[in-house]
């Protein structure tokens, strides 16, 4: 038996299938001729229009010859296609590290050049505070002068110029 049984509730007899049912339609006889498998020849399946297969006759085949190509011969060596994923990798490592250097480049620029400004800015503030002030004025040199003798002595001069 490759074909499963009807489904049948349980409690309901199951009907055996190698005895006839007598209720069923009598099977009718094969109409038409009979044909043998050694008369026919041997048959391909091929797709057919809705998805199945046709079984289809061998010598009702078009027979059209296509040339097969030729296996093209291998090369010792590295395949090509790892040799390009190895040099995108490459190329993209050396993006990186560029792109690193460049922008530590950057960094060092600016901070050269804020520090130029900086003291551009500290030589104008020097330059206006040094117009300010008036010319000519009073200037004093101190000079302290301390000597010290003996038993804790000291003697202290001062001198203004």
């Amino acid at each position: 038996m490759s074909t499963p049984l009807p489904y049948h509730p349980p409690g309901d007899p199951v009907p055996d299938p190698l005895t006839p049912d007598p209720y069923s339609p009598a099977r009718q006889p094969l109409s038409g001729a009979v044909e043998l498998s050694a008369e026919r020849g041997p048959v391909v399946y091929v797709p057919g229009a809705h998805g199945g297969f046709v079984a289809v006759r061998r010598e009702d085949l078009p027979t059209i010859h296509t040339p097969i190509p030729a296996p093209v011969p291998v090369s010792p060596g590295v395949d090509p296609h790892a040799q390009r994923v190895a040099a995108k990798g490459v190329f993209a490592a050396g993006a990186g590290v560029g792109a690193y250097f460049a922008a530590g480049a950057v960094a060092i620029a600016l901070d050269s050049l804020v520090q130029g400004l900086i003291a551009a800015a500290v030589a104008a503030g020097v330059a206006l505070a040094s117009s300010g002030r008036r010319g000519g004025g009073d200037t004093y040199i101190t000079h302290h002068h301390v000597a010290n003798r003996w038993f804790g002595r000291s003697h202290t001069t001062i001198r203004n110029r």
